[in-house]
């Protein structure tokens, strides 16, 4: 079995198989599955070629059939089977010992059995008679002879015969029972055709079918393989030298060899990363490229969305981005919105940018230029017509730009007041991304006002406005290209899909590492993809309280020199005790902020000349 030349079914080299011997290597050669065919191993898909390697390193018996030599005809025996097996005398005869003992043997495996030849035969000096009985008990590879009884009446006497010895030899009856399990134990035996009177009359052959636990190169883990696979092998264990068969390990399975890092890896494949991301650094990487892994990092980014017209654009900014940020003002168009962002913690202070009114008299209107800062949440009480009805309010504070000698007056609007507001904002400094996103709870509009110089092309500066959706901690490994170990990316474990092998070659020294990881553009579908594996902490919020049916006809806004009296007001220097509800998602960029300039003052212009319009129209 260990001549290279020497083919021989994988069935029949399982079944002949000592355990003792393994690991064995073997090399595909022939059968029903050629040419890289597809077939299916244990619910997973595999494939042998002419020429590819399997190393055996284990097997597990999974069934036992009888065959009927005469009539084909198998079935599987139960796994408690009890019977006995006798062998089945093959009557071959044989011009040489060693052909006889070939027949009936496995390599080094055999058992003693009986044979005796029809013609008288030479040992040396003596001549053994024909239709003596002779016991084979044992075999020496090295002289190549056997150690034989023979019995002669009334006496008996050993002998050792050379396999080479000439004669008409055959095997004699054999009267020894075998249970099931010697069988399966013995590859001399399974060689062999067995009566048993359990089954019934006729030879049988017994076929075990094995589960191979095998290696082969490239491929993760054992691979399972049923020894009734139809291939022939070439056992080339002992001409084969020291082969290693690799194992490619995906980015995940990596960090379980973290105490090697840093350690050089070769790509064996890559999957397109172009469906992600735009990153430079990726599209070095390929099949043969060598890296060097330094470390597993937790890496923190803030993801980000843009628009510019029509388009949205998507963006991973990195903590190491240079550039600088200032706070965009909010719009809210509802005083439902004013309160969640109150809820939150956030004392907000708003103008009205349009004249707006509650859609019944209970309430207060609001006019252009009107400043509100809001107070706290509470419940009141109005007559109507259907009698005393209970209604959620905002308690703000009102200051009217043709007011400026009065106090500022505590006004009370119901939740489901529509309006169209705009945040003040008298912060004016600008921040790095670690810094925004510390000073504002997300997700928070900013803009981009002095860019990354470090950067080739810094894409943010070009946007009017840019959401901060989420901070992302995300495990990564720091990678560096073998040719240019300084600079390091990182590489995504959980979304790149990778398969490396760690090599021993030496990691060259380096004195610092700094990262090029800054700025990366998402694909809009890797976006979404994100979105929906990202946890989020926000839930929808409840639905507004209906708004109440106006019986009185639409009137002007006129501000009122007292509030309405029907109004009880319950103002009152604490919160309302109520639970807050989930938080509600932040609303998308406005229109206004979609054509909005790119000078990085125009924002906070804006409220200078919403208050001159307010004075014009109040003229």
């Amino acid at each position: 079995m260990d001549d290279p030349g020497n083919t021989i079914s994988l069935k029949d080299f399982i079944t002949s198989l000592s355990l003792s011997s393994l690991p064995r290597i073997l090399q595909i050669t022939s059968g029903v599955y050629l040419q890289s065919s597809v077939y299916d191993i244990s619910g997973s898909e595999c494939c042998l070629s002419t020429g590819d390697l399997v190393k055996v390193i284990g097997r597990e018996l999974q069934s036992v059939s009888l065959v009927n030599i005469k009539t084909g005809k198998s079935h599987t025996l139960p796994n408690n089977f009890q019977g006995v097996f006798e062998v089945n005398v093959c009557n071959c005869v044989y011009s040489t010992l060693e052909m006889l003992h070939a027949e009936l043997s496995s390599g080094d495996d055999m058992f003693p059995y009986w044979f005796t030849s029809m013609s008288d035969f030479t040992v040396g000096n003596q001549v053994i008679r024909q239709q003596l009985p002779i016991r084979f008990v044992s075999f020496d590879r090295q002289t190549s002879c056997a150690e034989c009884h023979v019995y002669e009446d009334p006496q008996s006497y050993s002998i050792t015969i050379p396999l080479s010895t000439q004669g008409q030899f055959y095997e004699g009856e054999n009267t020894e029972s075998y249970a099931l399990g010697q069988v399966l134990l013995s590859p001399a035996l399974l060689k062999r055709a067995f009566k048993c009177r359990t089954i019934g009359p006729g030879a049988y052959r017994i076929c075990p079918v094995y589960e191979i636990k095998t290696i082969m190169n490239m491929r993760k883990g054992l691979v399972m393989i049923p020894s009734s696979l139809e291939v022939d092998v070439i056992d080339i264990t002992d001409h084969c030298g020291n082969i290693t068969f690799i194992e490619p390990l995906s980015l995940e399975e990596v960090c379980q060899h973290e105490s090697k890092f840093p350690v050089v890896a070769e790509i064996l494949d890559m999957a397109e990363s172009n469906h992600l991301m735009k990153n430079d650094s990726y599209s070095a990487l390929h099949k043969g490229k060598k890296i060097i892994i330094h470390k597993k990092i937790i890496s923190r980014k803030v993801l980000a969305k843009a628009c510019k017209g029509k388009t949205f654009r998507f963006f991973f900014i990195h903590k190491q981005y240079q550039g600088k940020f200032r706070q965009k003002p909010r719009e809210f168009s509802t005083v439902y919105e004013l309160w969640t962002k109150m809820a939150e913690g956030t004392q907000l202070t708003v103008v009205v940018t349009q004249d707006s009114e509650s859609s019944d008299d209970n309430f207060p209107a609001l006019c252009i230029g009107d400043h509100l800062r809001t107070l706290h949440q509470t419940k009141t009480i109005f007559s109507s017509q259907s009698g005393p009805q209970e209604v959620d309010v905002l308690v703000c504070s009102k200051e009217s730009e043709d007011d400026d000698d009065d106090e500022p007056e505590q006004i009370m609007l119901p939740l489901y007041m529509e309006g169209h507001f705009v945040e003040e904002i008298k912060d004016n400094k600008k921040y790095n991304i670690n810094s925004i996103v510390e000073k504002n709870k997300l997700p928070c509009e900013v803009k981009v006002v002095a860019k990354d110089t470090s950067l080739p092309n810094d894409p943010l500066t070009s946007f009017p406005a840019l959401r901060l959706e989420e901070v992302v901690d995300e495990p990564v490994l720091l990678v560096s290209l073998l040719d240019n170990v300084s600079e390091c990316f990182e590489l995504s474990i959980k979304y790149l899909n990778m398969s490396v092998v760690l090599q021993d070659d030496s990691v060259p020294s380096t004195s610092s590492l700094f990262t090029s990881s800054k700025l990366e553009e998402l694909m809009e579908w890797f976006y979404y993809s994100l979105r929906n594996y990202l946890p989020t902490q926000q839930l929808p919020p409840p639905r507004p309280p209906k708004r109440q049916v106006k019986t009185k006809e639409d009137q002007p806004c006129n501000k009122p020199d007292k509030p309405i009296s029907t109004v009880h007001l319950n103002l009152k220097n604490t919160p309302d005790t109520l639970a807050k509800p989930p938080v509600p998602h932040q609303k998308s960029f406005s229109e206004d902020s979609k054509t909005a300039g790119s000078d990085s003052d125009h924002d906070y212009e804006e409220l200078d000349k919403i208050h001159e319009k307010s004075i014009k129209n109040c003229d």
